[in-house]
């Protein structure tokens, strides 16, 4: 027997140091679409049994990750602890489409003018337990979250779009005028330590306090190969961090019924940027560098979770998070009367997970949120995902698809004689994302 107990503790904590080496080894993190890339992802990254089920946590214990959802909930789990580690790989798909007219004005089609696909990584890491001992009421968490990746980078190239004979001075029949690219990177990550204590058998409160750190880096680059003079290159570095709270509270309603609330409050950060501007008319870069900052709202969630009476067990849960972004408040884009127009948001999450007699669950997830950007625009995620266990712990995959869609201004200004009066370019471009996301997390109970 204590052999066998040896071998599974081999095993899982191989599994965890696997983890531990692709979470070290992962580059840029958190693919998001372009209305996102300003202030961070609404469809954060937590872990593969979280995203399975919608993201959803608000009622449901989580380990150290309650952290994020509801500190409350801390107390939800088991008597020991909690160890927590994941990877996930996003895809990410952004078309753009201009209406195409014929001759006589009618609209023929929506054409593609640009295309990009890419890819990265997203990591969760987060430790449970009692620190006081098992009998004592308080139990406590440590984690680590990509809180807000600004990942995302755009490019297209500019061509001669005349099917004729190049005239004298013009450029050839397809031959690349410009080279655009926008890249944006960096995440916002925050180290979280949350306490939650039972207040008696059916009520428990939590607090927890979130360090936020990172740096958000924008590169906007032009290469115009017919005017040299127009080329250039922009590029902008905010190193930010601040400190925030939340305050949870968890209630049984009854056996099978349990409520989650929570409030976190503004995420203040400040920091300093830096600018350095290349212009290819002068051929002589610019720094500066200056102080700023950037206030995140505050976050109000609700969840409900009902545990059905079923054998083998059944959990659903439902919740909702409300997010006043028109509080924002951003140095670059100064007031406090929401200057960029920014919409409040509502994220609903629905959750289902049925375990089989063999102790394997199956997972299913539904999220729509609305965009802070766009007033228009909201995303719908459905995700799935199982587990199966391995040497003491549980290995979850997830898997995750979403799509948004919005209209947006250009990335980059088309010419306004774009080859004479023959081409108009619209001013705004629709914009479809598609989002797919895998995920692999490992969980151990100690």
């Amino acid at each position: 027997m204590s052999k066998r107990i040896s071998i599974n503790a081999m095993t899982g904590a191989l599994a965890a140091l696997a983890l531990l080496g692709l979470m070290v080894s992962a580059a840029p993190s958190g693919a998001v679409p372009q209305i996102m890339a300003e202030y961070g992802d609404q469809m954060g990254w937590r872990g593969a049994d979280i995203n399975a089920m919608g993201g959803t946590g608000i009622a449901l214990y989580r380990g150290g990750l309650s952290n994020i959802y509801n500190p409350a909930m801390l107390t939800g789990g088991p008597d020991n602890g909690r160890f927590d580690l994941s990877i996930s790989l996003d895809q990410e798909h952004e078309d753009r489409f201009q209406p195409l007219f014929d001759s006589f004005n009618s609209w023929v089609a929506d054409a593609a003018i640009a295309s990009n696909r890419e890819h990265y990584w997203q990591t969760g890491f987060a430790i449970a337990g009692a620190p006081l001992g098992e009998k004592t009421p308080i139990r406590a968490g440590l984690s680590l979250v990509d809180r807000y990746p600004f990942q995302y980078t755009f490019s297209e190239e500019l061509r001669n779009p005349s099917p004729y004979p190049p005239g004298s001075g013009d450029p050839a029949r397809d031959q690349i005028i410009e080279l655009r690219e926008r890249e944006v990177r960096g995440t916002l990550r925050t180290l979280s330590l949350g306490v939650g204590a039972d207040v008696e058998d059916e009520v428990s409160i939590g607090m927890a306090i979130h360090y936020g750190f990172g740096v958000r880096k924008e590169t906007n680059t032009v290469r115009d190969y017919v005017v040299e003079g127009n080329s250039y290159n922009d590029v902008t570095e905010y190193d930010m961090s601040g400190v925030n709270f939340s305050l949870g509270a968890r209630g049984k309603i009854s056996d099978r019924v349990e409520l989650g609330l929570s409030w976190e409050s503004q995420l203040n950060t400040t920091g300093d940027y830096s600018n350095s501007h290349y212009d290819g008319a002068t051929d002589v870069t610019t720094d500066t560098n200056w102080g700023g900052y950037l206030r995140y709202p505050n976050i109000y969630r609700a969840g409900l979770t009902f545990t059905p009476q079923t054998d083998p067990r059944t959990i659903f849960t439902i919740e909702m998070e409300f997010m006043p972004w028109s509080e924002l408040a951003d140095s670059e884009n100064p007031g406090y009367d929401n200057p960029q127009d920014l919409q409040d948001t509502f994220d609903v999450r629905i959750g289902l997970e049925h375990r089989f007699y063999n102790g394997m669950p199956l997972r299913f997830g539904f999220r729509h949120y609305d965009s802070y950007a766009n007033r228009e625009s909201a995303a719908s995620v459905f995700s799935t995902g199982g587990a199966f266990a391995i040497g003491r712990g549980e290995v979850s995959v997830s898997m995750e698809l979403g799509k948004i869609t919005s209209i947006l201004p250009h990335q980059f200004p088309y010419p306004d004689d774009y080859f004479g009066d023959a081409y108009e370019t619209d001013p705004e471009a629709r914009v479809e994302d598609t989002r797919f996301r895998v995920g692999v997390g490992y969980t151990q109970n100690f």
